[in-house]
This record gives C-alpha cells, sequence and structure tokens, in this order.
C-alpha cells in the first residue's frame, strides 16, 4: 500500500525550515508593530501553518514507497563471529520493517572470506550459509557481493597502465570468490542473484581510456557470473559527487549497459553524504532512469539514512555518520518514489537497527509506526 505525507507543522519541520534559511517568524517581527508575545505566536504559528501545509487534492498528494531493501557489510569482528541466535534478531527486525532484499555489499574483505574457503582466509564463524538460509525462512532474498578491496579506491586513482594491471588482478579474485560461493548459494531459495561490489563514480572514470577499462572489466565479470549462474540477477550501484554534465552521466551508463550483462543498477541518491541536494538530485535520477529504460534493464534507488558528520570532504577525520532524522528519510524517499518503486537503504544495520545504538534504536521504532499506519 502506498503511504502520502501531508507536512504537518513539528518540530523537525520548524527545524527544517530554519536550516533553509527561512525564518518567518524573524521578518514578522521586524516588520510588525505588534510586540505581545501572544499574538507574536499566533502569527508566527499561522505562517508556519501556510508554508508548511500541503495540497489537500489528492492528486497533488505524492505517493512515497517503502524501503524494501537494505546493504549490509559485513565485518570480521562483529558479523564474522556472530551465534545463530543473533542472526535470526537480526532477521527479525528485517521482517518487522518488511524488507524483502538484503544485498551483502561484500563477501570477501580484502583476504578475509565470510563463506568456508580453501583460497581465502576464512573468518572465525563464516555467515554467508547461516544467512541464505534464515533469509529463506524469513522470505528475504539475497544478492551477495564479491570481493572488496580496501586500496579500491586508490588504485583507480592512478594511471590506466597501473589501474589495468589492478583491475586484472581484482576480477581473478572476483571470479575465484563466485565459483566457490555458487556451490553454497545455489541451493538455496533466497539466492538471487549477485552484486558487483566496485561502485562507479563520476570522478575516476572520465577518461576514456579508463573508461575502457572500467568497462572491459564489468564485461568481462558479468559475462562470467552470467555463465556460472544463468537467469540469476547481476546488480551494480553508482553515485555522482555532481562533477558530470546530465548527458554525459546517461551516456556513461548507455555505454555500461551495452557491454554488460548488468540487469540491474541502484542509483545512490548522495543525500547523506551531501554529494547531490534535493534540487540536483532529480535530474540525474531522471537520466538514471531514462539509460535504464532504453537498455532495458531494471533500476532502483539507494536512499542513504544516514547524516555523514565526519571525513572528506567535512575534516581529516575518519568517516563517521550517525541515523538521519525520519522526517528527512521520508523527503528522499518521496523523491525516490517519482523514479522507482524499488527503494533500498543505506544501510538499515548500522542505522535503523536497535543493535545500531540508541539512537538507531529511536529511528527504527519510528519508521516502525510510520509503516504501521499503512496496515
Amino acid at each position: 500500500m502506498l503511504q502520502t505525507y501531508p507536512l504537518f507543522l513539528t518540530e523537525e519541520k520548524i527545524r527544517c525550515i530554519s536550516l533553509a534559511g527561512y525564518n518567518p517568524i524573524g521578518v514578522f517581527l521586524r516588520n510588525s508593530s505588534v510586540r505581545s508575545l501572544y499574538w507574536a505566536k499566533i502569527c508566527f504559528l499561522s505562517i508556519l501553518m501556510f508554508t508548511c501545509s500541503w495540497p489537500i487534492s489528492s492528486k497533488e498528494l505524492e505517493p512515497i514507497y517503502p524501503i524494501r531493501g537494505t546493504f549490509i557489510q559485513l565485518l570480521e569482528n562483529s558479523h564474522g563471529q556472530w551465534s545463530e541466535n543473533e542472526w535470526v534478531t537480526f532477521f527479525s527486525y528485517l521482517k518487522k520493517l518488511n524488507i524483502s532484499d538484503l544485498y551483502l555489499q561484500w563477501t570477501v574483505a580484502d583476504t578475509r572470506s565470510f563463506f568456508y574457503s580453501s583460497t581465502f582466509q576464512t573468518v572465525e564463524s563464516p555467515p554467508l550459509e547461516t544467512i541464505l538460509r534464515l533469509a529463506e525462512q524469513f522470505e528475504i532474498k539475497v544478492n551477495i557481493g564479491l570481493v572488496y578491496d580496501y586500496e579500491y579506491w586508490n588504485q583507480i586513482n592512478n594511471n590506466s597502465d597501473r589501474v589495468k594491471i589492478y583491475l586484472e588482478e581484482l576480477l581473478i579474485r572476483s571470479k575465484l570468490a563466485a565459483e566457490q560461493i555458487k556451490s553454497i548459494a545455489i541451493n538455496y531459495k533466497s539466492f538471487k542473484g549477485w552484486y558487483i561490489t566496485e561502485e562507479v563514480d563520476d570522478i575516476n572514470w572520465k577518461l576514456d581510456d579508463k573508461r575502457e577499462l572500467l568497462f572491459s572489466y564489468l564485461e568481462r565479470l558479468s559475462d562470467a557470473l552470467e555463465k556460472l549462474t544463468p537467469g540469476y540477477q547481476i546488480a551494480i550501484s553508482g553515485f555522482c559527487n555532481g562533477q558530470i554534465q546530465i548527458t554525459e552521466f546517461k551516456k556513461f551508463w548507455d555505454q555500461l549497459f551495452k557491454r554488460t550483462k548488468i540487469n540491474l543498477a541502484l542509483f545512490q541518491d548522495g543525500i547523506g553524504t551531501n554529494k547531490l541536494t534535493f534540487s540536483n538530485l532529480p535530474y540525474y535520477l531522471a537520466a538514471f532512469k531514462k539509460s535504464a529504460i532504453d537498455n532495458q534493464r531494471e533500476m532502483g534507488v539507494i536512499v542513504e539514512i544516514f547524516r555523514q558528520v565526519d571525513g572528506y570532504p567535512i575534516n581529516k577525520k575518519e568517516f563517521h555518520a550517525v541515523p538521519a532524522e525520519l522526517f528527512r528519510i521520508n523527503w528522499q524517499r518521496q523523491m525516490a518514489s517519482k523514479f522507482s518503486h524499488n527503494i533500498v537503504a543505506f544501510s538499515i544495520p548500522n542505522y535503523m537497527m536497535p543493535i545500531a545504538g540508541s539512537s538507531g534504536n529511536a529511528l527504527y521504532n519510528k519508521y516502525l509506526e510510520d509503516i504501521e499506519k499503512e496496515n
């Protein structure tokens, strides 16, 4: 069922309007001779309610789709040691949130595998088979990521010759991981397909020769995955820093789709990291959707449910983020719903679960209240 969100007068709404630079009470006090606190409050609320009101015509109320998927980044010191009960609790939370798709961003982190492997170093309690088995019980589909290399972003910033060597090595490791994972995953109905771990951005592939290296890598990897498991989904995600013209952005994805067997592309909205804004995001989403339609591919939108507080470009500290306010997340969902019903969160385990701390628990409960209103 779709849900619509009229803009009610709330503390969150007041705070968002203030952040946008609009101060109705200031305008009122500067231009009115009335100084009574009572009348100031009355006028302030009137102005604010007018500003925040949404047209009541049903034609103008825009639908908002629920979050249907989430990513999880498997970590050795936590997920690599979880018990069966901890995974059951995890899936119970996902089920309560009506999540139907789980994306494992990777199953090999550098050299450590989250499945039993004869070539990679296996973590203490490899969870892949447990995840697939419980996902089947909870009726959740799983897209399995491959190899995450900690040096990926540094490596692709090098010259073309070095990038070529790097991607060749990464291709070998990714294909090896996929071959070993297949023997596990193919036994479970929850296995939906693959997720290519390498994220595609708008900065590192500007040069034609480097772009060709990327397309060649994705072409060969997706070909291998299709041959390994015919008919299964092959997904990838991309994001923008606002550093590419819209026409060039669409051309890039047209070329990528034509060269590869990738059949699902997810676009990160960039709101949590401030890479994009609510004003320029729609243009990129429109071009992304047009490219997917033109090339007969599926698309979805990744909603960043966090707010970055540390890390580049804010400061020189390590990346750190906190759960975003539900009001902002609902705005993101409203925006995403204009382009796709496939809305995926990044990421519920980190920012919208009781296991994510007190603020994560608070967001979890608030979002639960929202989706319970729909039923």
